[in-house]
């Protein structure tokens, strides 16, 4: 099993190097499907981002399935982010053990915003028609713990955008894995997210007519638009986290995620949870080689319910420069 695991992770991060030295720019917006590289969990905010190596219950859906393989209870997720531009990210996700499977889980994600104003090249200042655009993202997940100290998971999930009447979709893999090295808590993750199809939009909107002669005496030629085919953001993440405990009552854990994607290259997050009493939690975190990203703050509690089970309620904010800034909260319950 570790010659395995070794042999998985040597394999995608020489392939992604490799694919981020041969090209001497990044490929900046050559990838379909952006919401997707979005955070979720106000937590792995609070971290800069850094997720894959200690994400765990239905949050673990979106980042890491093999996060889920340990789970002994039922776990439920929900996140809401008020992004720039009126744009907000909700996701809900549910996970449980169940007999003979593992552990299985499913999640959603839907980025939304408001109405835009409808222009055109004979009217730039607008038609006074208005038009929407929504992206949302569905996936089922299963995970094993195959040792003790090595767990995989695996997502399949359908991406669908809409902008006005044109949709497109895309069907895309998720594949984790998570191991507990013996050395005291560390811990190291890999996880290769959207690995699919291209996405491609399509609709009646790009539908239109020509008139070639103006004769009244010869039908219009329909016409049909056609768009370009766009890849997924396939990216490839590998992590570590380790937790210092000073006492019985407290500990710091820190995490430290590299990343390969596929129109950015190679990027960092470093993140520092300090936790009282596996209550109360502070966060700090920053995010490496990015345009506006970079510190990010965060506090989080978990209220013990008797014959219940746990709520962890999370807030993170998030620098992003010229953006200002983005708010996240998220509540995780263990029943």
């Amino acid at each position: 099993m570790k010659k395995i695991l070794i042999f998985l992770l040597l394999a995608q991060f020489v392939w992604f190097a490799g694919e981020g030295n041969c090209r001497e720019f990044d490929n900046l917006g050559t990838s379909g499907a952006q919401f997707l590289k979005m955070d979720v969990d106000a937590r792995v905010v609070g971290m800069g981002g850094a997720n894959v190596a200690f994400s765990q219950g239905a949050m673990a859906l979106y980042y890491n399935p093999a996060g889920i393989a340990n789970m002994d209870k039922h776990s439920l997720a929900l996140s809401y982010t008020d992004w720039v531009s009126d744009i907000k990210y909700n996701y809900i996700a549910y996970e449980t053990p169940l007999s003979g499977f593992g552990n299985i889980g499913i999640h959603v994600a839907v980025l939304s915003m408001g109405n835009m104003e409808e222009t055109t090249t004979l009217q730039p200042e607008g038609t006074g028609e208005t038009f929407g655009a929504n992206s949302w993202v569905v996936g089922i997940s299963n995970a094993y713990q195959l040792t003790n100290r090595f767990s995989f998971g695996i997502t399949a999930k359908y991406i669908r955008q809409q902008i006005s009447e044109l949709t497109a979709g895309a069907v895309a893999f998720d594949i984790g894995t998570l191991y507990y090295t013996g050395f005291r808590s560390l811990r190291i993750a890999m996880a290769t997210r959207n690995f699919g199809t291209d996405t491609k939009f399509d609709g009646k909107e790009l539908e239109t007519t020509f008139d070639e002669d103006n004769n009244p005496n010869t039908a219009p030629i329909l016409i049909k638009k056609e768009t370009t085919a766009d890849p997924l953001p396939l990216s490839f993440r590998l992590g570590v986290a380790y937790d210092f405990v000073f006492n019985e009552q407290s500990k710091l854990m820190a995490a430290l995620d590299g990343y390969n994607t596929r129109d950015r290259g190679q990027q960092a997050s470093l993140g520092l949870e300090y936790s009282w009493r596996n209550r109360l939690a502070v966060r700090a975190g920053y995010k490496m080689r990015t345009d506006e990203e970079g510190v990010a703050l965060g506090a989080g509690y978990d209220f013990e319910i008797p014959r219940f089970g746990t709520i962890g309620i999370n807030y993170a904010w998030a620098d992003l420069g010229r953006l200002q800034s983005a708010h996240r909260f998220s509540l995780n319950m263990t029943f």
